[in-house]
């Protein structure tokens, strides 16, 4: 895989992460992380290995009517472990669309058996004060 491959891999790791939880899919989002991978935010880990995931997703999932959308990625790769550092912006797509949060995704990505994953996902949301 050319670096560009790489690249547009991990930009789309991160739309598959989006969907899965949008679209109400645990098992999907479970998917985009490493066995031993982890889930934070800010400095508070939520979730961390497969099985903490999926209960955090299977709680989360279905109390969230959202649509995570994610832009200006900045990817950077060495071999087999990268970074990505995107813009998050949170719509609620409840009764009344409208942005309700936004930050940075700060995540480690690695590539496993040929496929790019999180091996810690950190959300850090905007201050709101």
């Amino acid at each position: 895989m050319s670096k560009v491959e790489d690249h547009i891999a991990i930009r789309e790791l991160a739309a598959r992460y989006n969907r899965a939880f949008d679209y109400g899919n645990p098992e999907a989002w479970v998917e985009c992380f490493t066995e031993d991978g982890s889930f934070e935010m800010g400095s508070k880990k939520l979730a961390a290995g497969s099985t903490d995931l999926l209960a955090f997703a299977k709680k989360m999932i279905p109390s969230m009517k959202v649509k995570h959308c994610t832009t200006d990625a900045i990817v950077e790769v060495d071999g087999d472990t990268g970074t990505h550092d995107a813009y998050l912006i949170l719509v609620d797509c409840g009764d009344k669309v409208s942005v309700v949060n936004s930050g940075r995704y700060i995540d480690a990505v690695v590539k496993v058996n040929g496929q790019w994953k999180f091996k810690q996902r950190v959300v850090d949301i905007d201050d709101k004060s």
